[in-house]
């Protein structure tokens, strides 16, 4: 049944054209697709006849879209089976990677995929999105010594922000997206720390510590669903990552990241 809540999904022929790539990848792409997955993906998503597999995998599943483009319900499975975790067991890159293109695409039609329980859950595109998306840096109005208690910890935190904004203007979008990332989690952790009071310390894992700030609502449920594209990118820290992945972060991840951190920041500061 569709979700009374849930936007009608009409999609330019373009942004299906780009999503039958999305859907099946590219050699290279972390979620490529075989002939055969791209069967059981399509099935997956609940279409109720999925013919056997036949001729080029792009041509394949643009045949597929385009059975369903004026089928709003079965568009609406397709993308949400595409942003679905489950899809990409034993694959974090493939599924961070997806999660950020699908972002992208959906952004053009005004809709969005969030996580709600595990799950992912299409909704129109909210105008509290843009402060994620501006092209212009997003101004940091809080002070992270309000937010960290430890002067000395605030203070090194307030320094790897300045030089990640030193690096991106630099043309170091890498060393940036690192230490923006770096940054995210010595805040998020110290919150963590300050609301874990008689129970059990939390770790410094960020995965966990941006999970928890969603559930508990410490930031935005915006700022927290592109933490998690930013926590995959920090990875980078890894050489081997970057090098099988063949991957190089640009400006406007960059700048995306930045912004995610200073929202981050200004809303754990108005937390009570």
């Amino acid at each position: 049944m569709t979700d009374a809540t849930s936007p009608t999904v009409q999609l330019d022929e373009r942004v299906l054209e780009h999503l039958a790539l999305l859907i099946c990848g590219e050699d290279g792409t972390p979620y490529y697709r075989s002939a055969k997955e791209l069967e059981r993906f399509f099935r997956a998503a609940g279409l109720p006849r999925v013919p056997e597999y036949e001729g080029y995998r792009k041509d394949w599943t643009m045949d597929r879209l385009n059975e369903i483009r004026q089928d709003s319900e079965s568009l609406r499975k397709v993308l949400l089976r595409l942003a679905d975790r489950r899809e990409y067991i034993d694959n974090e890159d493939g599924y961070a990677a997806v999660c950020e293109e699908l972002d992208a695409l959906l952004a053009i039609e005004a809709l969005q995929i969030i996580e709600e329980h595990g799950r992912p859950q299409l909704i129109e595109r909210s105008t509290e999105t843009s402060r994620l998306a501006s092209k212009a840096p997003a101004e940091l109005t809080a002070n992270i010594s309000d937010i960290v208690t430890d002067t000395v910890f605030a203070r090194q935190l307030r320094e790897r922000l300045d030089e990640a904004y030193t690096c991106w203007q630099s043309g170091a979008p890498t060393a940036a997206i690192i230490l923006l990332g770096s940054v995210l989690e010595g805040v998020l952790y110290d919150v963590a720390v300050n609301h874990s009071a008689g129970g059990k310390q939390p770790t410094d894992h960020l995965q966990t510590l941006i999970a928890r700030a969603r559930d508990e609502e410490w930031i935005g449920r915006d700022v927290a669903d592109y933490a998690d594209v930013l926590r995959n990118h920090r990875n980078l820290v890894h050489p081997k990552k970057q090098w099988k992945e063949l991957y190089r972060p640009e400006d406007d991840l960059v700048r995306i990241a930045w912004n995610v951190v200073v929202a981050a920041l200004n809303d754990l500061a108005a937390l009570p």
